[in-house]
């Protein structure tokens, strides 16, 4: 009995050191230095934020820009991109609307900084808010893995006078970003695991520190200089560059862009369909109730020829919509003759069927689904621009956490808490996959969201 008991003793010291000895190698999963990097000796280090430091700015819109444009010139690659907005895109039989005043808020303002023949990318009014890891989008199942996930870059856009570009309408301190989406390859289990340790392994330095700079730094080239994606337009590992505005029109409007070897094309937004043709129409009811199961379990795809040329998330006057009479969606009454419009309508058997799939598309996301006010990430309200940001990045409350109400049932509420939940996923990944140095094959359970947000 005695030897037993020893014996058992012995062995569960051993597991217990194991587990003390994996803990040290992957503590606490933190957000604020692992997942959404906000911290402003990190988004304004003099050395990596200054696009005039040449090779060593590694965090400016210029620096990532010159490792997607290829064999082009960057100035005139970033030209050809903003230009998009000034005519009318047909993208996936959809209309995205020309928004020419980008003509005059900022292709034009930047030129004259240039000095008015080509874009100066050191003058580029693109100021960074936030570096994040999005490995919670990666794809696997078993020992296959498809990829990795995402590391983002996010950006707002600067006015002629070097503050925050205003919205139309609302009291959001800036109303354009721009998002930087870059895959992390991974293809088997071992790419996974280096990932997951690198992100995993900023944790153990103070952030801002000189050690943390060193180690994010050596994290994002990992998936932003040229030559990280061979099997990718231009050998850069983008998967899409989206953007988030109420600057240019109205309605408030959400784009996507991908890169080809030619540049930058207009892209339909995913798992958005168009919202102007769809809502409120029998289509609409249809689409949900025959996928209801799916969109409650969590594993509704929308077909790619349903996605619109962009996602329009208002507010909306009713008459955006053709034959408005006959739309039977859900209008919230905002300042006359706004109104916002859910996806919504009549016929649909199940609320939350309607909210899953709401909530998957980028206009449901960023406005009523989760009560957002304007952007997810966005420029501090009490921000000192033109000089430094003076406060980290505004999160929303689907971020953060926030309670609402569902739009379409008023005495229903919803809570988010999407940092949590990235944060919960990143600290089981790190279980599932183990320490580095582990020979073991692993078994992944399936893995495959269905949501970009």
């Amino acid at each position: 009995m005695t030897h037993r008991l020893s014996r058992s003793l012995l062995v569960a010291g051993l597991f217990a050191s194991a587990v003390a000895a994996q803990a040290q190698l992957n503590p606490p999963v933190d957000i604020g230095s692992q997942l959404m990097i906000t911290d402003l000796r990190v988004v304004e280090d003099p050395i990596r934020t200054n696009p005039r430091n040449g090779p060593q700015a590694t965090w400016t819109f210029k620096y990532l820009i010159e490792n997607m444009a290829g064999n082009q010139n960057p100035s005139d690659f970033v030209l050809r991109w903003l230009q998009t907005w000034e005519r009318d895109q047909l993208v996936n039989g959809h209309v995205a609307a020309a928004r020419p005043s980008i003509r005059q808020l900022v292709i034009d303002p930047w030129l004259k900084a240039s000095g008015g023949v080509r874009l100066d990318l050191t003058k580029a009014p693109f100021k960074l808010l936030a570096i994040v890891n999005r490995m919670d989008l990666r794809v696997h199942e078993g020992t296959q893995v498809y990829t990795g996930g995402e590391g983002r870059f996010v950006f707002g856009v600067l006015g002629p006078d070097g503050k925050p570009l205003p919205p139309l309408a609302g009291d959001a301190a800036g109303g354009f970003t721009v998002i930087f989406e870059y895959e992390l390859v991974a293809t088997t289990t071992d790419q996974l695991r280096d990932w997951a340790q690198r992100w995993a392994g900023l944790g153990r330095f103070s952030v801002g520190s000189p050690d943390y700079l060193r180690a994010l730094e050596g994290v994002t080239r990992r998936f932003t200089d040229r030559g990280q994606a061979p099997g990718k337009a231009n050998g850069n590992a983008l998967n899409q560059i989206r953007s988030n505005e109420l600057a240019l029109g109205a309605p408030w409007e959400l784009r996507e862009f991908t890169l080809t070897p030619t540049g930058l094309r207009p892209n339909p937004v995913a798992v958005t369909p168009d919202i102007l043709a769809l809502n409120g129409t029998p289509a609409l009811a249809q689409l949900i109730n025959d996928n209801e199961t799916a969109l409650l379990a969590g594993t509704f795809l929308l077909s790619e020829s349903n996605e619109g040329a962009s996602a329009l998330a208002g507010p909306f006057r009713l008459s955006d919509f053709p034959n408005s009479s006959n739309r039977t969606f859900t209008a919230i009454d905002l300042v006359a003759p706004f109104y916002d419009v859910p996806w919504s309508a009549a016929g649909i058997r199940n609320n939350d069927a309607r909210q899953a799939f709401a909530l998957n598309t980028c206009g449901g996301c960023h406005r009523t689904e989760t009560g957002a006010a304007f952007l997810q990430i966005g420029f501090p309200k009490g921000n000192q621009l033109p000089l430094r940001l003076g406060q980290p990045a505004a999160l929303a409350g689907f971020l953060t956490g926030v309670t609402v109400p569902d739009p379409v049932v008023p005495t229903t509420s919803r809570s988010f808490a999407d940092l949590k939940r990235r944060q919960e996923d990143f600290s089981a990944l790190l279980g599932k996959l183990g320490p580095t140095t582990s020979s073991t094959t692993v078994m992944l359970p399936r893995h495959m969201p269905n949501f970009v947000h």
